[in-house]
């Protein structure tokens, strides 16, 4: 469920990165704001609304193109390098809005909880970014000083936060927001299963939450699921929710689940003619069968008005892997699975079909589908969040291949890059289970135990969310200022 990055060419030197990011990026808008006001109408028709200038102040970027992006993304266009609310300008501008919702008690202007929580929910993202560690990709001259960073921080802090605290619901507002996954499934708009001959065809399974129903919630006692993407990112705000489904159903899912657990040999083996991989995953795991399902759900965490973490039905994220082929463990279909050339490309996304769902502001606020919009099978996107590069695509100019326009260049394909973070066949693939790309598998490290999946309910992973966020420095940082 990630993509992959091609090097980059920096004008000072010759930088190679391989980054992997995950399911945080989605797609901006691509009209100017001198074209249209529509663009700036995100949470009330007038486009002067102080709620949407202030939306704009933090989420829309102008690209070098002249066309503005980031409208209805996911997260905001923010990196680790990136000057932008750093810079006197832009972070002048951002705090001047700010003031003005603190100054005019901007919360009353808008009553409905939902955008309440949406707006809550994005400022709480730009914070989080806010907290981190910046100046590592300050690729473009001049370069910020540390000083100016900490500065800049300083300003930001206390009005964002205020203005966070300010559209806090309380705890029975936020159980009674809407559950819109179950909207989404029930506008009609997407297919309930899967189409073996339509692989691309995105569908939504109608009972994935069911308490007792084919898909199994899965979690862990000892701390969330999916820890890769919450380790690599700042972008954290959520409860990541992972489901299974085998072909047989419910029964076999946990039979399946039992023998995982059970299984009490090494994960890793020595391979015969490996390559320069000494070991490969024990292909004596117990193996799910052709036509299982794997679902990770992003779900909004947020502040009430108590200052608590509280997890919310807001479905962020959905995505979907139909293991249509799983080829047994050897050195050739590690390979195929690790390496990027077009043809093993080719074939190792033979095996899977993958399928995105993501939030879009627009749909939601107008009762559409539940938010919730299908990217198509070619559909781009800049790379922000879990594992994403430092440098900021908006303000570095790097290297401009002749044929590639920005933001051609910048931009990968999301559905077809998952495959570079679960491209192995079948449970190998499942890094939730065991991630054999961590560099203490590929130094075989033989005495090393996969997470112990089990059934467990929503509730439960969703707690398990709560508690390590609450570890989390800048959780730490903003409660404090909200307690000022």
């Amino acid at each position: 469920m990630c993509h992959s990055y091609a090097f980059r060419l920096f004008p000072s030197a010759l930088l190679a990165i391989g980054a992997v990011v995950c399911f945080f990026a989605s797609s901006g808008s691509s009209e100017s704001p001198k074209k249209t006001s529509l663009n700036r109408s995100m949470y009330d028709a007038d486009p002067e609304h102080l709620w949407n200038r202030l939306h704009e102040a933090l989420f829309v970027r102008v690209g070098p193109n002249g066309l503005t992006y980031g409208q209805d993304r996911l997260e905001p266009l923010l990196w680790l390098g990136s000057k932008r609310l750093l810079e006197e300008r832009s972070r002048d501008r951002a705090v001047a809005v700010l003031q003005e919702f603190i100054k005019s008690k901007g919360e009353k202007l808008i009553e409905d909880p939902l955008k309440r929580a949406i707006l809550q929910r994005d400022l709480w993202l730009v914070f989080d970014w806010l907290e981190a560690e910046h100046g590592k990709g300050f690729e473009e001259p001049p370069p910020l000083t540390s000083e100016a960073v900490r500065t800049s921080q300083e300003k930001l802090r206390r009005p964002l936060v205020a203005v966070i605290g300010r559209l806090a619901l309380t705890q029975d507002q936020i159980k009674k927001l809407p559950d819109n996954y179950a909207d989404a499934v029930g506008s009609g708009e997407f297919p309930n299963r899967f189409d073996m001959e339509h692989p691309d065809k995105s569908y939504l399974p109608p009972d994935l939450f069911a308490a007792d129903g084919r898909w199994v919630c899965v979690g862990r006692s000892d701390g969330p699921i999916a820890p890769e993407h919450l380790r690599k990112s700042v972008f954290t705000n959520s409860t990541f929710l992972l489901f299974i489904r085998l072909p047989d159903g419910r029964a076999a899912t946990l039979d399946y689940l039992q023998k995982l657990r059970s299984f009490d040999q090494p994960l890793l083996v020595k391979g015969e003619d490996a390559g320069n991989r000494k070991y490969l995953p024990n292909p004596k795991l117990p193996q799910f069968p052709v036509g299982t399902e794997v679902a990770l759900v992003r779900r909004a965490l947020l502040i009430d008005s108590t200052h608590r973490l509280v997890p919310s039905a807001l479905t962020e994220s959905v995505q979907l892997r139909v293991y249509r082929e799983v080829p047994q463990i050897a050195a050739k279909t590690v390979e195929v699975a690790l390496l990027g050339s077009s043809a093993h490309d080719r074939a190792k996304r033979s095996w899977q079909s993958v399928h995105e769902f993501r939030l879009s502001r627009s749909l939601l606020f107008s009762g559409r589908a539940g938010g919730l919009r299908a990217l198509g099978p070619d559909e781009r996107d800049f790379s922000t969040g879990f594992n994403a590069h430092a440098w900021d695509e908006f303000e570095q100019s790097g290297y401009n291949p002749p044929d590639r326009s920005w933001p051609e260049r910048n931009q990968h394909p999301i559905r077809k890059d998952c495959f570079a973070c679960h491209s192995l066949p079948g449970i190998s693939s499942l890094n939730s289970f065991f991630n054999y790309r961590s560099s203490n598998m590929q130094d075989g490290d033989t005495g090393a135990r996969p997470f112990a999946l089990s059934e467990m309910p929503v509730s439960e992973v969703a707690v398990a969310a709560v508690k390590w966020k609450e570890g989390r420095p800048s959780w730490n940082a903003l409660r404090k200022l909200l307690a000022e």
